[in-house]
Order: C-alpha cells, then structure tokens, then sequence
C-alpha cells in the first residue's frame, strides 16, 4: 500500500474518452486526483469480485426476509420548526460561525422513506472501495453532498473537551435535566419530553438544550428517541460559536450502515439459497440515512419526484419536502442509468439556491495561502484522501475513485492505506493543505477517463458479472440467535422458553451497540417500545406456519450452523454478552440470522398497496416514532 498522500493534482497528456468509454479516443492535457497510477502493472486499486455477488436473484423487497429499521430517519416533529424560528432569531449569528445555519434549517423538512431505493443502492455498496459499484461506472456519497446539506468540513473534531468551569458547569446542567427525566412517567428523556421541557422556557441553558436535540434527532442519533449524553460537549462548542467538523462524523456512520445493510443482504441471499424460508434478519440503521437517498434523487433522474420550488433562503433539500414517487425495479433501473447519471448536479443553476463559489464559470488556479477563502478550502477537502472518525468508526474516504463527481478526469486509483486509529486518522484529515495552488475546473465540464481506465473498468465489469452470475458458494457456518430484551448499554442476546412467549427486542442503547440481527414481530410494532419498523418480509401459509412451530416446539433453544442443528433443548437460558467492537466493526460483523416466530397477519407490514413508501407520523407529547404502519 502507498501511504497516504497529500491534496494535489497530477496533469499529463492522455488518449480520453468518455465515461461510457464511447467515441474515439481524444488526445488532451487532463488532470487527475491523487493517488493515481498510469499502469495496470501498478498497484491498482482494484475493485474485489465479490462485492456486487451473493445478492437475492430478483428484487423484490416486499417479499425479502428483511426488516430495515430507520433509526436514524427521523421527520421533525409538530413544534420543531417553532423552536427552530424562534432560536434562529436569537442565535442565527452565532449558527453561521459555526456552519451549521443550513443543517438546522434543512432538519425541518420532511424527506419521505423510499425503501426499495435505499436498498437498491444498497446492493451496490462496496464495503472495500466505499463506492456504489455500477455496470456503467463508480460513485459515492461524498463530503462535497453533506458540505452541499450544510455540515462542514472543516473545525474541531467532535470529541474535543470543555475546558473552561463554564462550560463544565453547562454540561452539569444539561446532564441535570436529562436526570430529571429519566425519573418521569416516561423513564426516559425522550425527545418529545426534552423539547416540552426547554421549548420557550427562558432557561439559561435553553439554546445548549436546543442543540441538543437537534444532534441527538437529525445528525448523530442513537438507536432510540432519547437525548444523546454525547452530543452535550458538541451542543455546549456549537453554540458558543466553534467550528465543529460534523461533515465527517456523519459521513462516517452513513459509510458504516451502508457496509451493515449490504451485509444483511449478502446474508438474504444465503438464507434465500438455503431453502429456509422462515426466517427474518432485521437490522438497525443508526445513521441519517436520508441523506442517500436525497444522494440518488439528485442524481438519477428517473427516481426524482416533482420538486418544490425553493424560496429564497431556504436550503437545497427544500426541493423535495412531503415529495415521493413510486418507480419500478430499482435493480434494473440503476444497471442501466449510466447515461442519464449527473455527475455534478450541484453545479447546476437552481432558481433561489446560491452556488458555492468553487463552482464556477472557468477554471480556476487559486492560491493556497492563509487568505484561501473558506469554500474553498472545503472543497479541498472534499478532494483528500484521508479516514472520516465517527462516534464509533473510522471509516476510508477514497475521492480519487470518482474523480469525475468534483468535475475531475478520471485515472487508474492508486491503493491506499489505512491508519485505522481514531487520532492518527484525524490528524491525517485535519492536517493543513500544503499544495501551492488548488485547481478549480470549470463547472460545466465534462470529465472523461483515460483509455487505460477504460479498459480496466471493462475487464473488472467481466469479473464482476461472471462472479455473480456463479452458484452461490456453501453456507458459513452463521448462528440464529434469539433475543430478549435488556435495559443497558451492552446489548444482550438470550433465548426464551415456551413456543407461546413472543420473541422480542428493545433497542434503547445508543448507536454504538445496536446493529445486532434481532427477531421482531411480524405486524410490524416493536413489543416494548411501541416503533414500527419497515418490513421487507412476506408471511407464509399457515399450514407451513403451523407446520413449524410444531417442530420449533420440540426444541426451542436453538443454536445452528446453517442446515446443520445443534441439539440444546436441555440446557438452560442462555445469555451471551456482545460486544460493541465487535457489532460495530463494519469490516468483521458476520450477519446473524434469527428464528422467527410468524402470526397470523396476511399482509407484509410496512408497505403500501403500490409502492414500496413508509409514512411515520408526528408527536409532541410522546416522541414520534421513526416508522409509522401503513
């Protein structure tokens, strides 16, 4: 592996052609992100076989054993835009200096579920080059889109300490009402509780508490609608002012979910292969998962609903507030999509949205000196290589892979390493741009590839087909788990005795240890914490039901290798600790797949009659919660 290198551009003369490796080669001056290399015989960033193989043969989620779990999706509650209102005329100042006046702006609007578009992409992810991998090409969601949403790139990580006593004393006091809740009716500080409590109050800590919510409900969620211990030291920086980089936090736990959920669907297809067709994996999305899908709409025409018309000073996403729209087969739709994909919708014009300044007219070559104005250094950043920290991740950020998204010619990707340490890392995307000048291309410039390019992607297309057209391999040997529920922090996994007891799991912990496979109702409401979920499963006849629990009943403890069980019937309740490392690590989790008890409901839960869609409603008093049943 190369090391790390530093922002900068290489530009040499080179045979282009287009992206669809169409037309007759053209020979140029091209420029080219960092690491590069001009030869296959190099250590080429090579795409692996496997990452687009092992997925279901047709696509069709209602009918998939799969529940996906929004978590981190979550709609603004009733009074939210009040407080927002009302905070912003106070504190707008102060938002702008710290970057974040769009973000809270954009947590007002309603972005509608689209599941069968979330995991269309989904199939696509490439845990190994963090990119969605495409017949016709690669691309991913990059810091340019959360930079574009309104969270920056640039400032203090997210675990920088409170250093004065004043500040210390605001934590005390933030951590004071937080108490104060958990010993409510409610036994928890639920957001809606949290918002009643602060919303209008006069209080001295009242924007602090303000903040808090919004981190804790639209950017850095847990697995629950609670307030989030963590953010406190972010809220308190925020709103004095600082600089937070929550760019690439987020960017972080999204690259993370996003390696998660194509597990559970390689680990569909196994169980899919295995003829056992009662059973359900179901997994917890932690991350503000809207943000992908708002990613495609921007992109791919043929998903994009009719868009509002954006009133001036309203941020981007204001397009498609309350919009959705039903499509066919996503599988099929982004296979073929290669022409129509905008590789820079961004710097398009859009009536009553401002450009950035680094989409401009003509190319540009501006100095990299202390009087570099802010936006473009972001946009530097977005072209860096580096490792994004998360509350609990570290993930690769590879912009050189899919130069042509920042308007950039596109070359072979060199490899690169990893630090995979939490400081090393941060200290290698804080560090300063130490280029002299920094290359701004012309906004409306067609990037193409260099025939080399060309050619790799077409024989890497070959491998790829042919590795997922191959018979699926044997099964690993991947452990069905029954849950129960346990109100701490380290999430705990055991069985339950008698064939009538209901299977369940709470999920109340914070994101760090909540992406375990878990069994859930079918009727789509999580017993205990009253959250539905979006299903992707299908019942079964009741004569095959029945049939199963009959032969669930003869052993209820349950511990296999897929198509090999293991006798447990005598022994007693089990219960086996897990790890936060080791559900968290989106390069290690195996997919567990879970024994499901089926009722007698007659429909899939979570899905409308037409199309794949989910709703969630909206509280005060309770907490809203983050998918509402069709």
């Amino acid at each position: 592996m190369e090391e790390l290198v530093d922002f900068g551009f290489v530009e040499r003369e080179e045979l282009m052609v287009s992206p669809s490796g169409d037309g007759e080669p053209t020979l140029r001056s091209a420029k080219f992100l960092q690491p590069t290399v001009n030869s296959t015989d190099g250590s080429v960033f090579e795409i692996p076989i496997h990452c687009i193989s092992s997925v279901p043969a047709t696509f069709e989620p209602k009918n998939w054993a799969l529940e996906v779990k929004y978590n981190g999706w979550r709609y603004p509650q009733k009074e939210w835009r009040t407080w927002v209102e009302k905070m912003c005329s106070l504190h707008e100042s102060t938002w702008k200096k710290s970057g974040i006046r769009e973000a809270i702006w954009s947590s007002t609007y309603k972005i509608q579920i689209n599941n069968d578009l979330v995991l269309g992409l989904a199939e696509k992810w490439c845990p190994d080059t963090k990119s969605f991998i495409f017949p016709w090409g690669e691309a991913t969601i990059t810091l340019e889109d959360l930079l574009i949403s309104g969270y920056s790139v640039l400032g203090s990580p997210f675990f920088t300490g409170l250093e004065t006593e004043e500040l210390k004393e605001i934590e005390v006091k933030l951590n004071q009402a937080r108490k104060e809740l958990n010993r409510s009716s409610s036994k928890k500080p639920d957001h809606g509780a949290w918002l009643k409590k602060f919303m209008g109050s006069h209080s001295d800590i009242e924007h602090e508490a303000f903040l808090a919510l919004w981190l804790s409900r639209f950017v850095l969620p847990g697995s629950s609608s609670v307030i989030v211990q963590a953010v406190f030291p972010i809220a308190i920086h925020l709103s004095r002012g600082t600089r937070i980089a929550l760019a690439p936090t987020i960017l972080a736990s999204i690259y993370r979910d996003l390696g998660l959920l194509k597990e559970r669907i390689v680990a569909l297809a196994e169980l899919e292969n295995s003829g056992d067709k009662y059973q359900v994996l179901e997994i917890p999305i932690c991350s503000p998962f809207q943000l992908v899908q708002i990613w495609a709409w921007e992109r791919f025409k043929e998903f994009r609903p009719k868009t509002n018309l954006i009133k001036i000073g309203e941020p981007r996403c204001a397009q498609w507030h309350k919009q959705m729209t039903g499509v066919g087969n996503v599988r099929t739709i982004l296979d073929s999509a290669g022409v129509s994909f905008d590789w820079r919708p961004y710097a398009k014009h859009l009536n009553n949205w401002n450009l950035p300044e680094f989409y401009a007219e003509k190319e540009m070559s501006v100095s990299v000196d202390a009087d570099l104005p802010e936006e473009f250094l972001s946009f530097a950043f977005c072209l860096r290589t580096s490792e994004l920290v998360g509350l609990d991740c570290v993930e690769n950020y590879f912009p050189h892979r899919v130069a042509m998204q920042f308007g950039i010619d596109q070359d072979l990707p060199g490899c690169v390493a990893r630090a995979n340490d939490t400081h090393v890392a941060w200290n290698c995307y804080s560090k300063p741009i130490t280029c002299q000048t920094l290359y701004i291309p012309p906004r409306l410039y067609e990037a193409g590839v260099t025939t080399r390019y060309s050619e790799w992607w077409k024989q890497s297309k070959l491998s790829l087909k042919f590795e997922s057209e191959a018979p699926l391999p044997k099964k690993k040997a991947l452990p069905i788990v029954l849950s129960t529920p346990r109100r701490s922090k380290a999430a705990k996994v055991s069985s339950l005795v008698g064939s009538k007891k209901r299977l369940k799991r709470t999920t109340e912990s914070s994101c760090t240890t909540s992406t375990e496979v878990s069994v859930k109702r079918l009727d789509g409401v999580n017993e205990g914490d009253g959250t539905p979920f979006c299903s992707s499963s299908s019942l079964k006849s009741s004569e095959k039901s029945s049939k199963t629990l009959i032969q669930k009943k003869k052993d209820i403890y349950v511990a296999v290798t897929l198509g090999k069980p293991v006798e447990t019937s005598k022994e007693k309740e089990k219960v086996c600790d897990v790890s936060a490392s080791s559900v968290l690590s989106s390069e290690k989790l195996p997919p567990s797949l879970l024994a499901k008890e089926l009722n007698d409901s007659p429909v899939p839960p979570g899905f409308a009659p037409k199309f794949n869609l989910v709703e969630t409603r909206d509280s005060v008093d309770k907490d809203d919660p983050t998918i509402a049943e069709y």
